[in-house]
C-alpha cells in the first residue's frame, strides 16, 4: 500500500514545473471523465471499479455541494459607478466564454458590484492563473483575494 502511495509522489516530483498544467482548469469536470480521455501520446487509463464506489463518490459530491472552504479567488472587477451592473455582467459573461472551466461569480455588496473568478485552494494556484490573466488588457487590474470557495470538483 505504501508503495502505491509513493508512486504518484515520485511522478509529481519528477515532472518539470514548466510542464505542469493549472489544475483549476479542470474545475467542473469529473475525475472519472478526465481519466477516460485519451492522453497526449494516445495513452488512456482504464478504471475498473464497482458501480457502488462510483455512486458513493457522486453522492459525496452532492452532499458537499453547498459547503464552503477557505481559499482564494481572483477579483477581476469592482466598481460602484452607475453602469457597474451592466459592465460586471458583461465582463462575467466574457470571462466564462474565454475560460469555460473556471467559474465566475457576480457579487453585489453595499454599493459595489464585483466579479471574482475561480475556486483556488492555495494562493500559489491563484497566482499562477493571475499571471495568465494579466497578459490580457481587460484583466490587468486583477488581484488575488482570500474568500470562502466551493469545494473543488473531483
Amino acid at each position: 500500500m505504501k508503495r502505491l502511495l509513493l508512486l504518484p509522489i515520485i511522478v509529481l516530483i519528477a515532472v518539470p514545473s514548466s510542464a505542469q498544467v493549472l489544475d483549476s482548469l479542470f474545475l467542473n469536470r469529473s475525475i472519472f471523465e478526465l481519466l477516460a480521455e485519451t492522453g497526449p501520446n494516445g495513452n488512456r487509463v482504464t478504471l475498473v471499479q464497482q458501480e457502488a464506489l462510483y455512486r458513493a463518490v457522486q453522492q459525496q459530491i452532492l452532499q458537499n455541494a453547498s459547503q464552503k472552504i477557505q481559499g482564494y479567488r481572483i477579483r477581476i472587477f469592482s466598481s460602484n459607478q452607475q453602469n457597474a451592473r451592466n459592465t460586471s455582467m458583461a465582463l462575467k459573461e466574457e470571462f466564462e466564454r474565454q475560460y469555460p472551466y473556471i467559474k465566475a461569480y457576480l457579487d453585489h455588496r453595499d454599493i459595489d458590484f464585483r466579479v471574482t473568478v475561480g475556486d483556488f485552494r492555495t494562493r500559489s494556484e491563484a497566482e499562477r492563473f493571475i499571471k495568465i490573466l494579466k497578459t490580457q488588457t481587460a484583466y490587468r487590474s486583477a488581484i488575488v483575494i482570500g474568500d470562502a470557495i466551493n469545494y473543488p470538483a473531483l
